[in-house]
This record gives structure tokens, sequence and C-alpha cells, in this order.
């Protein structure tokens, strides 16, 4: 073989191999984009890595208390309502009669608590009328707990409406519940009607509670997809820890959220990395850090032999961890010099992070994502109680979430307005300690004060 041809072999051995680089980059980042494209279309993030054993896996352990919660024991209760002495006339286990009480009139006790279930109350209000000599007309008032043309009392409204949004059963699983278990007959689509008279009377409190996010000084921002008779909707939530208020729209844009906030919000906005976030006014902006941190765990999944990359991600994962362990460092005590000192190292780190190879495509995303949002990661060690992550609006927008699997979302827009009034409602009042069946039977029966007013004072 002639030293031309070896050449020849060689240049093309180093471009085929230079090819195979290329081309494995670029599959472990299809790879990539297609496990976040089925993170955000399901919503699931359990794809096995690429590199899994096709051995069968070992059976998970029964999970047991998480780290940090306490455990729970039930409590003696502070009234005994009813003792029952238990007497025998035969032995329970072979028949005999031939039994005598024993000597140390030892008494074992046994507590256990039962439901004893109500019946219905069906009450006649009796109107007297009177004559006003100042309106001179002739007036009646309504009685207590009696709500005008109703024949289904304020209680059982309320009950049933929870039963739907806050337990998430179906109308005709609460129409069952009623009959077996409080022997009152109602329809299922009677159901429909009760939520559309809280959304009604709700209305008011509903825009109290949006005017309440927007005085407060952080409001924490997620979305999910939502169905509206088999349309594409989305289903926003925007929260702070007192108050929850969902909105329901056709965009995902920016629109919703300026005009959900306003102009400008002299708070935090805490959110994700959603586009419809960055260009909205406001004092600060705190990205969810978690977020990025499970995007870097999924780049070490897939390019877990590429030394650039592994470099890149360790170095970025090093600061953020260290700004993480700093904010839990001072969370409950002053944020002293070294706090600042520290602070400014971790800022300075971040601003002088180096630029990727551009031929990197997964790196070039990152370096995009953090050179836009660079002012906009460690928001939390400078503004006090402000978290790192957004897991507090992806609680909230949760219990939608099983909804929405349940049910499919909504049919009509006028079934998203009771879902955005009486969601919103139902979980402030849970941020508060609040009974939301109390709260639905104030608002049906047109209360000017509850409780849940005082959620409305900024945090």
């Amino acid at each position: 073989m002639s030293q031309e041809q070896i050449l020849e072999i060689i240049v093309k051995l180093k471009r085929l191999t230079e090819e195979n680089e290329r081309l494995k980059e670029e599959n472990a980042y299809l790879k990539f984009k297609l496990e976040e494209f089925n993170a955000k279309r399901y919503k699931s993030n359990k794809t096995p890595p690429p590199d899994a054993g096709a051995s069968e896996p070992s059976p998970p352990k029964k999970p047991g208390g998480k780290p940090g919660h306490p455990g729970w024991f039930r409590k003696k209760p502070e009234k005994i309502d009813r003792v029952e002495d238990v007497h025998l006339e035969c032995c329970p286990d072979c028949g005999s009669t031939d039994i005598t009480a024993c000597k140390n009139k030892k008494v074992d006790e046994h507590i256990q608590e039962d439901i004893i279930l109500p019946q219905v109350e069906a009450v006649l209000y009796r109107h007297h009328e009177y004559y006003c000599k100042g309106c001179k007309k002739v007036v009646s008032s309504l009685g207590k707990n009696e709500m005008a043309n109703s024949y289904i009392g304020p209680k059982a409204k309320a009950l049933a409406v929870f039963l739907r949004y806050g337990i998430k059963i179906s109308e005709r699983d609460v129409k069952n519940l009623f009959e077996k278990a409080f022997n009152l007959n109602i329809v299922h689509s009677s159901i429909a009607g009760f939520r559309d008279q809280l959304r009604r009377a709700g209305s008011p409190l509903y825009e109290a509670l949006k005017e309440s996010l927007k005085k407060g000084r952080f409001i924490h921002a997620d979305e999910t997809g939502w169905k509206v008779n088999g349309d594409n909707w989305w289903n926003w939530k925007f929260s702070n820890k007192k108050v929850s208020v969902t909105h329901i729209d056709k965009s995902r844009g920016q629109k919703v959220v300026e005009e959900f906030i306003g102009d400008t919000f002299l708070g935090v906005i805490l959110s994700d990395f959603l586009s419809a976030y960055n260009k909205v006014k406001a004092k600060a902006k705190q990205r969810c850090l978690v977020h990025l941190l499970r995007d870097l765990k999924k780049v070490l999944r897939y390019w877990h032999d590429d030394q650039e990359i592994l470099l890149y991600v360790a170095r970025l994962k090093k600061i953020l961890e260290d700004a993480v362990e700093l904010y839990k460092a001072y969370k409950d005590k002053p944020r002293d010099q070294i706090y600042c000192e520290k602070r400014e190292a971790i800022q300075e780190s971040l601003k002088d992070f180096a630029f990727p190879n551009p031929n990197k495509k997964v790196l070039k995303r990152f370096a995009n994502r953090l050179e836009r949002h660079k002012g906009e990661l460690l928001t939390f060690l400078y503004e006090e109680d402000i978290d790192y992550h957004n897991n507090h609006a992806e609680q909230q927008i949760r219990p939608d979430v099983i909804f929405r699997k349940i049910t499919n979302g909504n049919r009509t827009p006028k079934g998203v307005e009771c879902h955005n009034v009486i969601v919103s409602i139902l979980q402030t009042a849970r941020l508060n300690n609040i009974d939301p069946i109390g709260t639905f039977e104030n608002i049906l029966l047109g209360a000017k004060q509850y409780p849940l007013l005082s959620a409305l004072s900024p945090p």
C-alpha cells in the first residue's frame, strides 16, 4: 500500500471520527429534547436513562415517613360521649357458659371513634308580615340560615360543592352520598346550580383576592394545560402564602400575567423559565433553581462521557448549590457581614461563568438561559422570605391537575368561571386553616364578614 493511500485512509478515518462524534452529540441532544417535550406534554419525569440496563428492576421499597415530617398518632378524644360495659355470658372461644369474673377486676379499655350520620332537618319558615310606617309598605324577612326561593339549604349546597371541588368526586357520586348518608334526595344536575349560585355570590370575594395578591411582597406563578370543551386552554395559578387565585385563559402568553398583576408589580415574581414572565415589570424576579438543577441532571444522563459538558455542568451546579446552602444556613438567623461576603462571591462566580463551546448545542442552550436570566437566579439571597424554588406554586396547582385528570377540564366558559371562583376561595381557606365548607355556607347566605377576609392582608 502506497504512502498516499495510507494518508487518504487516515484523512477519511479522521473525517468519519469527527462525523461520528457530531452524530452522537446530535442524537443525545434530540433524546434530551424529546424527554423535555414529553415532560411538558405528559407531566412525567419517570423516563429511564438511555443507558439503563435490560435487567429486571428490583421491586421498590415501601416508602416510609419523609425526612423532617413528625410522626402522627391519634390523640385520645377530650370527651367520651358514651361508655359501654362489655360483659360475657359464655366463652367467645368454646361457647362454654361455665365462666366466672376474674378476681382482679381488671377492665381492658378501648376507645373507638365512629360516625353517627345525621338526618335531614326540614325547616318550615313562617314569614310574619309587618307594616312599616317609614317605608309605607308590608315587609317580612328571611329566617336564620334561610335562602330565598331555595328548597335545599346552604349547608347541603356548601357540602355538595366542597365534595365536587375539594374531594373531587363526580356529581352523581355526590347525589348517591347524599341519599345514602343523609337521606336527602337531589338530582345530580342540581349541583351545577349550587356551584353557579356560589360563583355569583363569591365573585366579589374572588376579585378581592386578586387585588390582595397585587399588594403582597411576592407572587408565585405557574401554569398548566387545561381543556374547555376539548379545546386547549391554560390554567394559571397565582399565589402567596395566604392567598391562592386560579385563572383559566385561552392564552399562555405575557398578556395574561400583565392583565393579572397590572403594569408593574412592586414585589418579587417567582416562576419557572417560561418566556411569558420575561418582559413583565416587577421589583425583582426569582427563577426556580430546582427546574435548572433538574435540567442539569438530565444533561448528565445523556452526556455522561463528554468531559467538556461534565465540567461545565459540575461548575454551574456547584455555584447554585453553594447559593442554596448559604440560604439555608441563614434562614433562621440575621444576615451578617460574612453572609454578605459569601453572597457577593457567589454572585461574582456566576457573573464570570465561562461561555461554552458554541458547537455544543446543550451548553449553548444553558448559556443563553443564564445570560437572559442572570439577574433573576439569586434574588432569594437579597430579598428576605423569598424561596429559591417555585414549589409553593406547584403545590397550589396540583389539586387542579388532579381535578383535570378526573374530569378532563370544563365544558363551558361558565364552568371555567365557577372553577376560578370556587377553587380560589377553597384553596385560600385551606392556606389560612379556615373551614372551606363554612366559608361556602356564609357566602351563600350573603354574609358581609367572614374569617376568610383576614387573608386579604398582605403577607
